[in-house]
């Protein structure tokens, strides 16, 4: 009954998508972070979706791409977005740790935030235009599982900036051991469909998410003393908006890279 609760809890916390309302106590939470990236096969789900309608009706590629630019904004309802803007508010202000944890919990929204949330949504616009198959929007679908796996592997395994709030509570609540072994299972499997898709564009994914955790750990969570749920949220549009940059620049590479077996480029 509490995986059920679990699976119900994911789904309200960190999107829109209707379900049964459940109560987030200890029990409820144990297993959250497990049924997390499940949000993000939602939001794939509807990707590819909307793309598929999108080539049925002739439907224009620039009116494809301001949907799904805010398409996964829409499904979670903002709430890694409002991480967004707030991280990026906290680390323009080089305050003290003190300082920055202030600006997280600050309702208000900063200049450096909007400015960055503008450059992001263009460039997320821009790069989703030169999306063209379905290979790549099923590889852009795996990004979404794989970016909210990771964050659940980081809230694991590293320490929170604070001794309070949602995630602090989250973490204390989440069995550790099963969350990790379930996001390490689904980085692995969402990581080799990606090589199997394409071993050049999926290694070059893999290759900016790893990136992604080095910087995160080691500047986002080194400067602000551990990670918010906020951070956690700059941390998933950071990898979304890098899956799509990869995936774009690795599809254009791939015809002056020497050619690999025909099994590993089957979709493109």
């Amino acid at each position: 009954m509490h995986i059920l609760k679990a699976f119900c809890l994911a789904f309200t916390t960190y999107s829109r998508i209707p379900m049964i309302r459940v109560y987030p106590n200890k029990e409820n939470m144990r297993y959250l972070l497990c049924y997390f990236p499940l949000v993000g096969a939602a939001v794939g789900a509807l990707l590819m979706l909307w793309f598929h309608i999108c080539i049925i009706l002739g439907i224009d590629h620039a009116c494809f791409s301001a949907v799904a630019a805010v398409l996964p904004v829409l499904i979670t309802g903002g709430i890694h977005a409002d991480g967004y803007l707030d991280t990026n508010d906290a680390l323009a202000s080089y305050g003290s740790k003190q300082k920055m944890l202030q600006i997280l919990a600050d309702p208000h929204v900063g200049a450096f935030s909007i400015i960055t949330a503008i450059v992001y949504f263009i460039l997320y616009f821009g790069f989703l235009n030169e999306i063209s198959i379905y290979g790549e929007v099923g590889m852009i679908g795996l990004g979404f599982i794989m970016s909210r796996a990771l964050c659940a592997l980081e809230i694991a395994l590293m320490k929170p900036a604070k001794s309070s709030g949602m995630l602090y509570e989250l973490k204390s609540a989440t069995n550790k051991g099963v969350t990790i072994f379930i996001s390490v299972f689904i980085i692995i499997a969402c990581g080799l469909t990606m090589i199997l898709l394409s071993a050049y564009i999926g290694g070059l994914v893999l290759l900016c998410q790893a990136v992604l955790v080095w910087y995160y750990k080691f500047f986002v969570a080194k400067r602000i003393g551990g990670i918010t749920g906020d951070t956690c949220g700059h941390f998933i549009l950071m990898s979304e908006l890098l899956t799509v940059i990869a995936i774009v620049i690795g599809f254009k590479l791939v015809p002056f890279l020497p050619v690999i077996p025909p099994v590993l480029t089957l979709i493109f």
